[in-house]
């Protein structure tokens, strides 16, 4: 029985270690740049990618997960097929139940839309995180003015919204992370102070 328990574990762990090591898709979504795509496509230009080699097809892609690119409030992310949008930032003071531990309590409001063919669960405590410029994570909290909540599960072509609220020192900017625990890979969002409402 325990030869057999221990067997259960090691395959578990197993999973989860090849889990680990896979990369995550992440990318800006820009509706702007697709839709010139599309527009190229149909006036017959598509000479450039016919004519690449599979060497320079993989250099070019190679390139392309090294690029950063930078994005802020209202800007929209595709993580594996999961459109996720920074719609709004506001800052509360608390209410006459609940006060900030540290400065004020920073409420992010989140959407997220699966586009992919499968199921997502997302969980706030695993796939969220806030930092400050030196980069000290801010500590999330319950605040019962948020609206929402970015806990659940999300089916294809479905949507999730609602506010991450953290308790903040007071910062020039922010970086909100989403990110997948079990692969590689981060969405950040940059939260400068004239993004907070």
């Amino acid at each position: 029985m325990k030869k057999l328990r221990f067997l259960g574990i090691s395959v578990l762990l197993a999973g989860v270690l090849v889990a680990c090591g896979e990369e995550s898709s992440v990318e800006p979504v820009n509706n702007d740049t697709e839709a010139g795509e599309e527009e190229a496509a149909e006036s017959g230009e598509e000479g450039a990618e016919e004519e690449a080699t599979e060497e320079d097809e993989e250099e070019a892609a190679e390139e392309e997960a090294e690029e950063e690119f930078e994005v802020g409030v209202g800007d929209t992310v595709d993580f594996d097929g999961l459109h996720i949008t920074v719609n709004g930032v506001k800052k509360s003071d608390g209410n006459d139940f609940e006060t900030p531990s540290n400065d004020a309590f920073l409420l992010i409001d989140v959407s997220i839309e699966n586009t992919s063919d499968e199921s997502a669960s997302i969980s706030s405590m695993l796939n969220l995180d806030l930092l400050d410029p030196d980069g000290y994570s801010q500590n999330m909290t319950i605040f019962t003015d948020a609206r929402g909540s970015l806990d659940g599960e999300v089916g294809p072509g479905r949507k999730l919204a609602g506010e991450a609220v953290y308790d903040v020192e007071d910062a020039e900017y922010y970086e909100f992370i989403f990110e997948n625990p079990f692969t590689t890979g981060q969405a950040i969002w940059t939260i400068n102070k004239d993004d907070i409402e």
